[in-house]
């Protein structure tokens, strides 16, 4: 409950991990018995991100003032003998950014917010020892979206927007312990991210070189996460997790085991 306490301050605060124990979490499903060797899971992921932390680059310099995130997918899991979880996210995302670049020793302050588009993503996780009830384990993730705009202002005047777009993709490994007290299992990690972000094909300059174009990456590609899952080991598992330091993000998440 303290741990929990601790993960409240971290959601005001990219990829989700989860927990490194998930392919043990839940023992027994509705229907598929405790026995097989693969069982299948299906649940939803919420991820709010309130700044991924990124940079200009190839086309201008300097920070990314905010990028902010939010996503909504279902999930599906399969699962091999309680110890590797291989799973798809496919869902709805939207983001919002703003920046700042110079034309013309000219400073000016770009603000773009996109639709709600398809997202989908493709990971794994596993568990690699385990005694009593200590786990450690390790994943991978990899995500993308293409975002059509739904505004675009340039030092507050809108801009034509028509043809425009938002290429968004992020993959990341992770590392990360955890330990099971009852039915709270919580778990710390650390993990290296690649994100980048494409936005372009505007009539008007949006960044330092002048062209219609500019793309951002992430200033720091290590991050720590730390989050709790709540489990009896009967069909529902329920996960919230918070990221920092190379992002700020929180991220709400649950799985039905068949």
């Amino acid at each position: 409950m303290k741990l929990l306490t601790l993960l409240v301050p971290i959601s005001l605060f990219c990829a989700p991990v989860e927990n490194p124990a998930a392919p043990r979490l839940i023992e027994e499903g509705f229907w598929i018995p405790e026995t097989s060797p693969i069982n299948i899971r299906a649940g939803y992921e919420g991820d709010f991100v309130a700044d991924a932390r990124l940079e200009q680059f190839h086309e201008s310099d300097g920070r990314v003032d905010s990028y902010k995130q939010e996503s909504n997918c279902g999930t599906f899991t399969i699962n091999i003998k309680d110890r590797v979880d291989v799973y798809t996210v496919l869902g709805s995302s939207r983001t919002c950014a703003d920046w700042r670049f110079a034309t013309d020793d000219i400073a000016h302050r770009a603000q773009v917010e996109t639709l709600y588009d398809f997202i989908w993503g493709l990971g794994a996780r596993g568990i690699l020892y385990e005694t009593c009830n200590a786990t450690l384990g390790i994943g991978g993730r990899y995500e993308q979206c293409q975002y059509d705009n739904l505004w675009l202002t340039i030092d507050g005047v809108v801009q034509r927007i028509a043809g425009t777009f938002l290429h968004w993709r992020e993959w990341q490994v992770d590392v990360d312990f955890s330990y099971r007290i009852d039915i709270f299992v919580p778990y710390i990690g650390i993990k290296y991210s690649n994100v980048r972000a494409k936005i372009g094909d505007f009539d008007m300059p949006i960044s330092d070189d002048g062209e219609g174009i500019n793309q951002f990456k992430n200033r720091t590609p290590v991050g720590v996460f730390i989050g709790c899952s709540l489990s009896s080991g009967k069909y529902f598992m329920l996960n919230i997790e918070g990221r920092l330091v190379d992002e700020e993000a929180v991220t709400i998440s649950g799985d039905f085991r068949f």
